[in-house]
This record gives C-alpha cells, structure tokens and sequence, in this order.
C-alpha cells in the first residue's frame, strides 16, 4: 500500500462524535472489505473500561447511519475495529465494512496472523546495551489500576521484539516493537519490562518529554522551558495483514508532531 495517503481521500468526525474537536482521518489503504484510517492520539477504536475518550466504531456507525456521503460510498453494511488500539497510540486503526470481513479479520488477528510494527521513543540505555530483545511476560489486567502487569501465574501470553534502531548523543532512543498479536497496552507493559519505558507513559513509568531548551540548548527565545512533546510517544507505523504480500501491508508515518520530536532529538536524518 502507499506510503503518502491521498489527503482528499479522508473521513471527517465532526463534534461531538470524537469529543470537542472535528477530526479528518486519511484513508491509508482500502479495499471492499476494509478500510484504514491514519488515526490521531487521543481517540479509542473501540469502547473500552480503562477508556474515557469517544470511540471510532460509534462515531463511524452514526455517520453511516444518518447517510453521510463519504460513509455511504464506501459499500459498507457496518464498521468495526479489527483490533483494539489504546487510544494514546497514534497509527493504522483498521475497520471491517461487513460481517464476514469482521470475522475473518478478527479471527487473523486473534489467531496471530498478521504482523504489527511500533515505534517508540525512549531514554538511551547505558553504554553496551542491547540492540534487540524478546519480552515474553505474560500479561494480567491490573485488580485496581488501568494497566496490564506481568504475571507467570495468571496472565496470558504475550511476546514482543524490540530492536534499537537509532540513538542520539543527546541522550534519547527510537525502537521498534514488533508482534504478530497484542493485548490492551500489551507494547507499553513490555517496554516498561524490559526497562525501556515509552517517553511520556507515565502510567509504566516512561521519561518525562524533555524541554525545548534541553534540546535546543544554545537557542535563546521565550517558550524554551516548555516540554518538547505532548502525550506518549508510540506509534502504530506498519500492519500486514497477509505478511509477505506487499497489497495487504498498511503503512503510517508518525504524526508531525512525531515527525519533529525526532528530528529535534537527532534520531531522524
């Protein structure tokens, strides 16, 4: 699938169906049984009970009911998410237009078919760390705090590849997390196992986002002492449906915002 989404080729959300603010989705990639959407930090794919943001499933069924244009077009009996997404993780959000499609998608998914690649940004470990590693601690919902924690006697499996694939002398990192199935906050609860929690994840402990002035040290303007970056710092950058066939692999480049915390941090050309 392309890489550069066709900006007019979108989906709009306006108030109150995603909370106050309207939101216009890039379509990445689509077909007559599903369709991807870039989506934003700051909005669910789903209803959840750790969640208190408004959902894309029901913003997507309402506008679809009430016959908006764009939903109507697409040749969709229904929409709905293949998987869930946290909804503080910006990237690929991918929606069924049918049932059938629903229930083959959601069983590839859940039977570990497909194939999901995260980026994330976080502190530069200690001199000799390791490049890559496997997380393979089984998850457990929190009995009080919205959050996973390991557990070898309840919790179900999970398995995660990390590889460092850049890092900067100003004392940051960006990884990769690969898997081919992940459970609510499944990346972020590994990353923290692993000690390499996702800048800005307060939740498992992740660095605070650094201020422009700690990486623009020399610079010498009002508004330096502000964070550098907003939110948790993990995007959802690559989904492969069938792995292997280049049709079925849904790409997303982080959002500007992203984009430009990484060049500031020096871990982007």
């Amino acid at each position: 699938m392309s890489e550069k989404p066709n900006k007019k080729n979108a989906i709009g959300f306006p108030p109150p169906l995603l909370g106050d603010a309207p939101y216009r989705m890039p379509v990445l990639a689509e077909t007559e049984d599903w369709v991807a959407l870039e989506k934003p930090a700051g909005v669910g794919t789903r209803a959840y009970p750790w969640d208190d943001e408004p959902d894309m499933d029901a913003a997507l069924n309402a506008q679809l009911q009430a016959g908006k244009p764009e939903l109507v077009r697409r040749g969709a009996s229904l929409f709905a998410s293949v998987y869930y997404l946290d909804p503080v993780i910006s990237g690929v959000a991918l929606f069924a237009k049918n049932r059938e499609a629903l229930a083959d998608l959601r069983n590839r998914f859940g039977s570990g078919d497909c194939r999901f690649r995260f980026q994330f940004v976080t502190a530069a470990q200690p001199t000799g760390g390791a490049a890559s590693m496997r997380a393979d601690a089984p998850l457990l919902p929190h009995n009080v705090k919205p959050k996973m924690i390991p557990s070898t006697a309840k919790g179900k499996k999970a398995f995660t590849d990390f590889k460092r694939i850049a890092e900067s002398a100003k004392g940051w990192a960006l990884w990769e997390a690969e898997v081919d199935f992940f459970r609510p906050q499944h990346v972020r609860a590994h990353a923290a196992v692993m000690e390499i929690p996702v800048l800005g994840d307060s939740l498992y402990g992740g660095p605070e986002a650094p201020s422009q002035r700690d990486l623009h040290p020399k610079k010498q303007r009002a508004g330096l002492n502000l964070p550098a970056f907003h939110g948790v710092a993990l995007h959802l950058a690559e989904v492969q449906i069938i792995p292997g066939e280049p049709d079925a692999t849904i790409h997303c480049a982080p959002p500007k915002h992203l984009r430009l915390l990484l060049r500031r941090m020096g871990l982007s050309e």
